[in-house]
């Protein structure tokens, strides 16, 4: 079995390699490591400092929170107790809130394991240890392997939404077999938690649905649906309108595309190849031969992982056709998919001539993926530290903006964080501000464009240098271009000054 511990050898070098240059304890690093993570570190450090998280992206600053209220209530909680403690600056909050994430990582890791080998001992007691192998290999694909990359530590909440997926379909399968509807209401509970982290997080809710759909299990189905439902919809009455209106996205114009969504599941295929690969046998040995046909679909949990993944994969692939989506939309099909290769792996037992291909086949994918990962960390192909390279950059821009005239208007939606640069109002911009100007939708003052018109800010720090360009509709007409530049900003002034 060398070529699972190449790949896992592989996996946790390269995510070694990763948390060395994301994490620092001689200074607080900034950087981004994902699609507009400056918008969740805002809304946490309001909700650390007793400010509202939910605001109006059509007023000043003009900012929005797109997540549930958990993963701003908790990683908030994470924050303050720390940043207090500790006595840290508010510039820590980046690398604490990080931390948070990589323990919900790591959490994750340890219950999918548990969850794998659950599977595996239920099916065939004992199990083998090439099963266990397999459970092993494939928790850690879920968590610390390329598809995860840098959302492992990222300050988002897709970490701590997938971790109490894991944990809802373990509880679903540690229980099931003695107490059906014990089991129904411990999957919805932990499968609502995730939800209340991100809403988005309803794969595994559908699969789980499906699942007890498909058993005709009404009683249990019906169960779960009132506790799952009904926690939800307390969440939703009990919060106020611009909470709403975060969580169903009702201000957000969004878009779609097919040829987006399938490089997305293209990406997240490739990088867990010793998943998709063997399962690709498993499904061709389904079709084909009967009597593992038959012997795989007697055991529930085999027809749980099945429905769970058809519901899962149809859910998240829709989801991926809209802007901004990423891998981390596949997580939760991705953990049903290796499921339905555990049972499909336990369901072949040793000898049988589709065993020895499906070994074989996982041990090239393995040996694939490990060679993947080598190329990541030997910077042949892949990030590893180029986030961190902006830190100096940033640091170094925004001590040079601090020095400039307030109040500021910064175009760096992360340099115009609190703690980058000392301002009165902060405009970490949404990142569909600009779309939505362009749509025409009326904004508070004008919106930025708006207010440099008036003459509000005595300095903009721009990434023009063209008054024919402008910023927001506005021509600039009330500043002029000075020599001085900050980082990549070019520093305008008010004329009257």
């Amino acid at each position: 079995m060398f070529a699972f511990w190449a790949s896992l050898f592989a996996m946790l070098l390269l995510m070694g390699i990763r948390l060395y240059y994301g994490f620092s304890l001689s200074e607080p690093l900034q950087f981004i490591t994902s699609g507009d993570e400056q918008s969740s570190l805002f809304a946490i450090w309001k909700f650390a400092n007793g400010l509202d998280v939910y605001s109006d992206p059509t007023r000043s600053p003009y900012s929005m929170s797109f997540f549930n209220a958990l993963f701003y209530s908790a990683y908030g909680t994470w924050s303050s107790f720390w940043l207090y403690h500790l006595a840290l600056a508010d510039a820590w909050l980046p690398s604490v809130a990080r931390i948070f994430t990589l323990f919900g990582t790591f959490t994750g890791w340890m219950i999918a394991t548990f969850l794998f080998l659950a599977v595996s001992r239920r099916i065939s007691a004992p199990s083998t240890w090439q099963n266990a192998l397999i459970a092993a290999l494939a928790a850690a694909l879920l968590f610390v392997g390329p598809l995860t990359g840098f959302w492992a530590f990222t300050v988002r909440p897709d970490i701590w939404a997938f971790t109490f997926e894991v944990l809802g379909v373990f509880l679903l399968v540690r229980t099931y077999g003695r107490n059906k509807h014990l089991a129904v209401v411990f999957a919805a509970v932990a499968l609502f938690v995730g939800w209340t982290f991100k809403q988005s997080a309803i794969s595994a809710v559908c699969g789980v649905g499906l699942f007890l759909l498909f058993e005709r299990e009404w009683r249990a189905l019906f169960l779960y649906c009132t506790v799952y439902l009904g926690l939800c919809f307390t969440v939703i009455s009990v919060g106020d309108d611009l909470y709403r209106q975060s969580l169903f996205f009702s201000q957000i114009e969004l878009k779609y595309s097919l040829l987006h969504g399938l490089k997305v599941w293209a990406n997240a295929i490739v990088k867990t190849l010793p998943i998709y690969l063997p399962l690709l046998i498993v499904l061709l040995s389904l079709i084909r031969y009967r009597e593992f046909r038959r012997r795989f679909l007697t055991h529930w949990i085999c027809r749980f992982f099945t429905a769970g993944y058809a519901a899962s994969a149809g859910v998240m692939f829709l989801l991926t056709l809209q802007d901004g989506s990423a891998e981390n939309y596949t997580l939760a099909p991705n953990m049903f998919a290796a499921g339905v290769l555990v049972c499909g792996a336990t369901c072949l037992a040793d000898g049988q001539s589709l065993r020895h291909v499906l070994d074989r086949t996982w041990v090239g994918a393995a040996a694939a993926h490990a060679v993947l990962c080598l190329l990541v960390v030997t910077g042949v192909t892949g990030v590893l530290d180029a986030t961190r390279k902006t830190h100096p950059a940033w640091v170094e821009t925004a001590q040079c903006i601090n020095q400039q005239s307030k109040p500021v208007f910064v175009e760096s939606t992360y340099l115009a964080l609190p703690w980058m640069v000392d301002n009165a109002e902060h405009f970490v911009l949404s990142f569909l501000y600009h779309r939505a100007r362009t749509h025409g939708v009326p904004h508070e003052k004008g919106g930025v464009g708006g207010r440099i018109d008036a003459g509000e800010f005595a300095t903009l720090a721009l990434s023009t240098n063209s008054r024919e360009r402008g910023y927001d509709g506005s021509g600039l007409d009330r500043y002029q271009l000075t020599a001085t530049t900050c980082g990549d900003l070019h520093i305008w002034s008010r004329t009257d000054q």
